[in-house]
């Protein structure tokens, strides 16, 4: 089994005045990226690699996560990633090295949101549906794909095991 986390950059600036390449993660947009990395360490659900698009919001929130967490984790840019739609995105994690078991991908929505949905055949149905509507910014969405193979990976053929958000995290803290 293979598990695909999907992560969705953290609350970046404002586009306005700047090229969107290059936004950074604002002050809320931090500490989110914190919460949720320690968030997943105390689910003991961690990836091996993570793999961001090279746009300053994504490198942040993974190097945020890297951080975070206690065994070392490797850090990996993929420009492919930057605006990708769900199907690059899909041929993206069909191409993932099978030395890797548990990848996430740090980028950016609608794709993200999009290829979880895409993929996400199996698991809570309420989940599914809640990941459909919104994917928000510092989410992260684990998917269990039953294959040896990252190229075996098919469309509806993920379970999710995980779908979280710092709204949510506020809510168990509160």
């Amino acid at each position: 089994m293979r598990r695909l986390f999907l992560v969705r950059h953290a609350k970046a600036e404002p586009a306005v005045g700047r090229d969107d390449y290059e936004r950074a993660l604002t002050g809320r947009g931090r500490a989110d990226a914190r919460r949720m990395a320690l968030a997943l360490a105390e689910r003991k659900t961690l990836p091996d690699v993570l793999i961001h698009s090279g746009a300053e919001r994504a490198k942040e929130t993974a190097e945020i996560f890297a951080a975070e967490w206690k065994h070392a984790v490797e850090l990996r840019e993929e420009p492919g990633l930057y605006d990708a739609g769900p199907d690059t995105l899909f041929a993206c994690a069909r191409a993932l090295p099978d030395s890797r078991v548990r990848v996430a991908l740090v980028g950016h929505n609608p794709g993200l949101g999009e290829l979880a949905v895409m993929l996400a055949g199996a698991g809570a149905h309420s989940e599914v549906r809640r990941l459909a509507a919104k994917f928000p910014t510092g989410a992260v969405a684990a998917l269990d794909l039953r294959v040896r193979h990252w190229a075996e990976i098919a469309p509806n053929a993920g379970e999710l095991a995980l779908f979280l958000t710092p709204a949510e995290l506020d809510a168990e803290a509160g």
